[in-house]
């Protein structure tokens, strides 16, 4: 099984992409490839964030103590 440290570091590159998605988004909003790829980044780490939590992890500790949909689809 995965270490913390690892997993944090996977979770903290997918944020990062999950960023420069939202810029691409933002850039051109009309663009539907930017759109779904943004939309997936969001999914997934919904997804993390749930899981995480759901196994009772501080979610500080690996960046997702955040309001995803805010930050990501806003």
């Amino acid at each position: 099984m995965m270490n913390d440290e690892t997993m944090k570091y996977i979770i903290s590159r997918v944020i990062d992409n999950a960023n420069d998605s939202k810029k691409d988004y933002e850039k051109d909003k009309n663009d539907k490839f930017n759109n779904g790829r943004a939309l997936a980044y969001y999914e997934v780490l919904d997804t993390i964030k749930s899981e995480l939590d759901a196994h009772g992890e501080d979610l500080s500790e690996f960046g997702l103590d955040i309001d995803l949909e805010k930050t990501f689809l806003e």
